[in-house]
């Protein structure tokens, strides 16, 4: 019985390819994109966060981690950015779960701020996953500029909190 060993490296190294200098190139480009991605990131002036059908956070932005005094990650998103000891009573996790984006203006009573939240979809390694980015809307804001969902009512919006 004859058996046939297929190597592709060594046919590169055959075809004079230096798999080095290939190595190299590749991880450069790939620091390369992932400097943008991160200046992206950082760049956003507002809050972003992930997290799984599990609640537990996977990712902050740098904002948030300030904001927070620490970085949150392993934790449940509604410990870690409310202090609640269950779910947030109106998350939309469950929504964007299933492929919903949701915007929506919320009220903190405890710092006098109005926010606006997207909580999206997002997929990785074939998880699905929710990111909210929040940002803080100034008392100048035009109203016009954001909308509350046509299903809900200015005062359920105003009962709710963000981080």
């Amino acid at each position: 019985m004859l058996t046939v060993t297929i190597d592709p490296m060594r046919n590169l190294q055959k075809e004079g390819i230096d798999m080095a200098a290939a190595h190299q190139r590749l991880m450069d480009a790939w620091r390369e994109l992932w400097g943008q991605y991160k200046a992206i990131i950082d760049a956003f002036d507002g809050l972003i966060y992930i997290c799984s059908a599990s609640f537990e956070i996977e990712f902050v932005n740098r904002h948030l981690a300030e904001m927070l005094g620490y970085s949150p990650l392993g934790q449940k998103c509604y410990k870690a950015l409310y202090n609640l000891d269950h779910p947030c009573p109106r998350c939309s996790k469950e929504k964007v779960l299933r492929g919903e984006t949701i915007r929506q203006k919320s009220f903190n009573p405890q710092n006098n701020r109005t926010y606006y939240q997207v909580a999206t979809p997002f997929y990785m390694k074939g998880e699905a996953l929710m990111m909210m980015t929040i940002q803080y809307l100034p008392a100048n804001c035009p109203s016009q500029l954001i909308s509350i969902e046509p299903e809900e009512a200015p005062e359920e919006v105003a009962g709710r909190q963000v981080a």
